[in-house]
């Protein structure tokens, strides 16, 4: 219980850090910076899958010319624009998670969340898939900092990648405490800031 309060807390406090000193500044210059690189909306909403399969309408900027309903990389004809490529490598594409951070449907660090297609279609494919559910999801976790993919791709493209995620999402979920998720914090701020390991 007091670990799970102190990190409601550390969300809590975070986010509305994020969305009041950092997003309510760039949001302006990032939605021009969109609208100019594509047509379409400056966000995009997704159905997501949470906690103990609770569905949720996950926010993030728009980096690709249409919203992806859970293809992998090659199986459509759907692009990251020039903008969205910048974005996601610097992580600013996530800043939005802030308000399901708020909401409570995220946390900052857990497994990460499922596009609800892709979540369903994987849980099909592989063995104790929806344990990773278990707990609420989140923008960083242990998968993330630690899970190298091909060039290019910020998440698993293939059911062996994703094993290999599975793998790390079923570690943090045995191994879960204060100590591992400010080591997770840590190394997400030192990659963000460093582009380093």
């Amino acid at each position: 219980m007091l670990r799970r309060f102190f990190k409601r807390s550390f969300d809590i406090l975070f986010s509305l850090f994020i969305i009041l000193f950092v997003f309510s500044w760039l949001y302006p210059i990032l939605a021009i910076l969109i609208k100019l690189a594509s047509k379409g909306p400056v966000f995009f909403i997704q159905l997501r899958t949470g906690r103990n399969n609770m569905h949720f309408k996950c926010y993030k900027f728009r980096s690709m010319r249409f919203v992806d309903e859970g293809a992998w990389a090659g199986e459509g004809k759907n692009e990251v624009t020039r903008v969205g490529a910048f974005l996601r490598k610097t992580s600013l594409d996530e800043f939005p998670q802030c308000i399901n951070v708020l909401g409570g449907e995220l946390s900052l660090i857990g497994p990460r969340n499922d596009i609800l297609a892709l979540g369903q279609r994987l849980a099909l494919a592989l063995p104790y898939y929806e344990a990773r559910y278990l707990v609420k999801p989140g923008i960083t976790g242990w998968a993330q900092i630690n899970q190298r993919y091909e060039p290019g791709n910020v998440s698993p493209q293939s059911i062996e990648e994703t094993k290999m995620r599975l793998a790390y999402d079923f570690y943090y979920l045995k191994h879960r405490s204060l100590g591992l998720d400010i080591v997770i914090a840590l190394k997400t701020v030192k990659r963000m800031f460093f582009r380093v390991s």
